[in-house]
């Protein structure tokens, strides 16, 4: 078995880096790091709950293209399925099955 390497390394033995190197990150700590740490926790943060929204939306996203499969809408001549819904402008566009709900603007 091999010996059990560590994850410091000698600090006389090290060079400095050339320039457009970054140093190792385990010799890098910016001086503003008490700024820096609370915003990419708060960022994390935002990213999960984009991500866990990202998966609600493509499972709305099929919930409503299979809908409007089983009503059987006519296509217009570009391949688009369009029409109004209690104030929204829904619009299917077949190339990616892209789904686009606007509201109207004085519908409340």
């Amino acid at each position: 078995m091999a010996a059990k390497q560590t994850k410091h390394r000698d600090v006389a033995k090290k060079t400095p880096p050339e320039p457009g190197e970054q140093l190792d990150l385990i010799d890098v700590t910016p001086k503003n790091l008490k700024e820096i740490k609370p915003l990419a926790k708060k960022y994390k943060a935002a990213m999960k709950r984009r991500m866990v929204a990202g998966d609600q939306e493509k499972a709305l996203k099929m919930e409503i293209l299979n809908l409007v499969k089983v009503a059987k809408l006519r296509r217009l001549a570009d391949g688009t399925i369009k029409f109004r819904c209690d104030g929204m402008f829904i619009t299917i566009t077949p190339r990616d099955e892209l789904v686009k709900v606007k509201e109207d603007e004085n519908s409340d």
